[in-house]
Formats: C-alpha cells, structure tokens, sequence
C-alpha cells in the first residue's frame, strides 16, 4: 500500500437506522468501534437518502455522510456506490452482501451467512431471488468477510470466492448493555417485571418469530418439563413472511405458561435476560446466532441447538441439544434447573466465553482485512 496522509475508506452502512433488525445491530455497533481504531483515516459513510431526518450519532471532522438512493441494497451498491467512490477518490469501501468490481478503489464485501442456499425452506421465493446474484457479486470483492468458520467453510464449498485465502472473519460482539441481574438497578428490574407481567421465574427465547427459529418444538419441551410452574417468555416480532404455523398448543395448560412480549426496548431487553432462569434457542439454523451469547452475557445458562454455528459460537459454554428432538430440548432444561452445581458452571463458563465477543475486536478485524486488501497491489 503507498504511503499517503489521509487513508479514505467507505462503509456502506445505509441500514443504520432503517435496516433489518440484524444489519441495523451490525452496523450501529461497529461504526463507533471503526472510528477510533486509526487517526489516519478518513471516514465516508454511505447512508439511505430516505434516512435523511435522524440524527447523526456521530460528529468528527474525519467522518463524511453521504445520502445515496438504496431502494434495492444490490442495485445500490452495484452501480451507486462504486460512482460515489470514484468521485471521492476512495481507497476502499466495505459493502453489504453485495460488492461490485472496484476499479480505482478496493472492494471488501461482509457476507453475514448464505443460509439460503442449503436452507431454502426458510426463506421465500422473493428472498432466495434476491440473493440469487450474490455468487457472481462475491467473486468481484478483493476480500470478503464473515462471522463464523461454518459461514466460511459454506462459501467455500459453494465457490463464493475464486480463492479460500480471501476469506476473513469478524464474529459479531455483545454490547455491554447484556449483564447479570445483579449488576442491574433492582428498581428498573422490578418495573420491567411488572410492565411485562413477567412470571417469577421463566426460560427466555429471543428472535424473530419465524419458522427457523423452532419456537414449536421449545413450545412442544414444555410438556416434558419436570417443573410444571416454570413458563416461558418470548421476546420478538412474529416474521409475517414466514411465520410458524401453530405457535400455542390448545392444550390450556400449555397456553397459560407462555408470554408474547412482542419487541421490547434494548435496556428493557436486556433485563429481561437478566431475571430469566434459563435462555433457549433451539434454532434450525444460524449463521452466527447472537442471542445466546446475549444471554450468556447476563449470567444465564444456555440451551441451544447442535445445528449449523451454534457450537463453534457457544463452544463447551452451552448444553447442546437436537432440534428436532423436543424431549432432548427438555431433558437439557431439566438438567440444569435440577443440578444446582452444573447451573453454576454454565453460568460461569457462560460469562466468561461472552466476555471475548466483543464489538471493539469485530471492527479490528474489519479494518486488519481492509489494511490487508489496501496492501495488495494486484488485482484478482
């Protein structure tokens, strides 16, 4: 890389306050990270023209904001973006899924799972449409970058990079907001217990109410359940999309033992975690899957599925179970609500494996890959 004053990167990050639920919490979180990492850069952030009446978080003479049209994220950053970088000389730009062929610039693509390749039962025709181009896309950045090793291992085996060693990874972070109940004001716990009618002591599910997300067979463990007065809370918006067929069972015994809260407020989210006995996420597949280390983060113990990410993201932290398998899911639960020693190993481990995801180490490894594409001269 040639030596120069100024180093001037881009970061599309035009889903910083209107993005899907996960890009949003990507971008939000990285953004402030990235720019006290390096002095030397000078910063220009590509931000939905639609977006133009919210506050700017962040004010520094090395940030620029620049509004761009982004109906459709692809056609975006395929032949908006590109022009945008010409034009202000940039060095290299991060992109979102999609990247285009940077000619006077370097080009790095965060891909944050291709789950619908292998998994299409979970996304719809109009989803798995519109990712159908990433392949091509892919192939154009000088790096790309993922969350996880199972991410990495899948664009390899579906030939999403003409070369294995462009690959780079960048694990999502838990902010600091998630922490045991006790590090909480006992005050705002109460209120939060009281606002969403939480019972005394409940398993939390958090996530998008869709069919991958198995709520049915956590919901299907409840009948094997030993303790029958504990209940379970789930915290998330139903995916319209692609919902699950049959959340509640009609058994009325069932039905009175789970509470919907809908979305919850972040702090409020995290008190939520705080107060509950045990999280699950008995999920069919994840790229990455943040929320048990959310909740590892506020000293729960973690039942999660042994599918996809989820055991290289929770490591020996978490009890694994199949998905498929609403005894196994249950004979976990009961495992730790009955054996008081392994609750507090769990909740140990839990937090110290949580404490090494953090946002800081993700925008590092973000830049490290952008320094490493800026350093090499030849195109592919």
């Amino acid at each position: 890389m040639n030596e120069k004053m100024t180093i001037k990167i881009g970061i599309d990050a035009k889903w910083l306050f209107t993005g899907h639920i996960s890009g949003r919490l990507f971008i939000q979180n990285i953004l402030p990270e990235l720019f006290v990492l390096h002095p030397g850069i000078e910063w220009h952030i590509f931000l939905n023209k639609k977006d133009k009446g919210f506050a700017i978080p962040f004010k520094k003479e090395n940030i620029k904001i620049h509004y761009v049209w982004s109906r459709y994220n692809m056609l975006s950053n395929l032949f908006v973006l590109p022009g945008y970088a010409r034009q202000l000389n940039l060095d290299a730009v991060l992109f979102q899924t999609y990247c285009p062929k940077g000619k006077s610039f370097k080009s790095v693509v965060f891909i944050h799972d291709v789950l619908f390749r292998n998994y299409p039962e979970y996304f719809t025709l109009k989803e798995r449409l519109y990712f159908m181009p990433l392949k091509w896309t892919a192939c154009l950045a000088d790096r790309i970058i993922t969350t996880t090793e199972f991410v990495k291992n899948e664009l390899i085996e579906l030939e999403y990079a003409k070369n294995n060693n462009l690959i780079d990874l960048a694990p999502s972070g838990v902010t600091n907001i998630f922490k045991p109940y006790w590090q909480h004001d006992s005050e705002f716990l109460k209120n939060t217990r009281e606002k969403y009618d939480l019972p005394d002591d409940y398993i939390l599910f958090t996530g998008r109410l869709n069919a991958r997300k198995n709520i049915q067979g956590l919901i299907k463990s409840l009948f094997s359940l030993n303790d029958k007065n504990i209940s379970l809370v789930i915290v998330g918006e139903e995916d319209r999309k692609l919902p699950p067929k049959k959340y509640i069972d009609p058994d009325k015994e069932i039905k009175s033992k789970i509470k919907f809260t809908g979305n919850v407020p972040d702090n409020e989210l995290a008190a939520i975690y705080g107060m509950a006995k045990i999280f699950c996420f008995p999920s069919f597949a994840e790229g990455f899957g943040l929320p048990p280390l959310e909740a590892m983060a506020s000293g729960v113990p973690v039942v999660v599925s042994n599918t996809t990410s989820m055991p290289e993201v929770c490591g020996n932290a978490a009890l694994f179970v199949d998905p498929n398998n609403p005894k196994d899911i249950a004979e976990k639960i009961n495992s730790l609500l009955e054996n008081k020693p392994l609750y507090e190993q769990k909740r140990k481990e839990g937090l110290e494996w949580s404490s090494q995801y953090t946002w800081k180490r993700t925008a590092e490894r973000i830049l490290k890959t952008i320094f490493t594409a800026l350093e090499t001269d030849s195109k592919k």
